[in-house]
């Protein structure tokens, strides 16, 4: 696209926003912007789907992938082996630490995840500091990111 192209769709954009144009003389072109509120969204850098690094698996699940699902809209959807579970997340950067990520569940189906192990954790929170390295995340359970007992790898963006 030249320059002109792309000067002219600023201009029908900002028309079609109920910009105006006022040409005073041939010297003078004034443009306005109608009084419009705009909003703007920033993702959290988790929003993606990121998958457990499993120490120990049920050797009754050989293949069991825990995977989480971090939404635009602050739901995660978590599945793990039988267990399925989804609620709400707050991801909260913080100027001196670490991240915070508090994962709230709201439901969970109450059956076995990738460990072997059947428990209803509906209603709980969960607290974590949060270090990322490109395509791994380490849920942390100090604000210096050195106690760092769970590891995730993305698997969607």
């Amino acid at each position: 696209m030249d320059i002109i192209s792309t000067t002219f769709a600023g201009i029908f954009a900002m028309l079609a926003l109920g910009g105006t144009i006022d040409q005073t003389d041939s010297k003078s072109t004034k443009i306005s912007l109608p009084d419009r509120q705009t909003s703007t969204y920033t993702m959290p850098s988790i929003a993606g789907t990121w998958q457990l690094q499993l120490a120990k698996t049920d050797p009754k699940q050989p293949n069991c992938q825990e995977r989480y699902n971090f939404a635009r809209d602050n739901v995660f959807i978590s599945a793990s082996g039988q267990e399925f579970s989804y609620g709400k997340y707050r991801y909260i950067d913080l100027p001196d630490s670490l991240p915070i990520l508090l994962v709230q569940t709201t439901y969970d189906n109450n059956q076995t995840d990738c460990s072997g192990v059947r428990v209803d954790q509906s209603g709980e929170l969960l607290v974590s500091y949060v270090k990322q390295q490109g395509n791994t995340m380490y849920w942390c359970a100090d604000k210096q990111g050195k106690k760092c007992p769970m590891k995730m790898q993305r698997v969607l963006p």
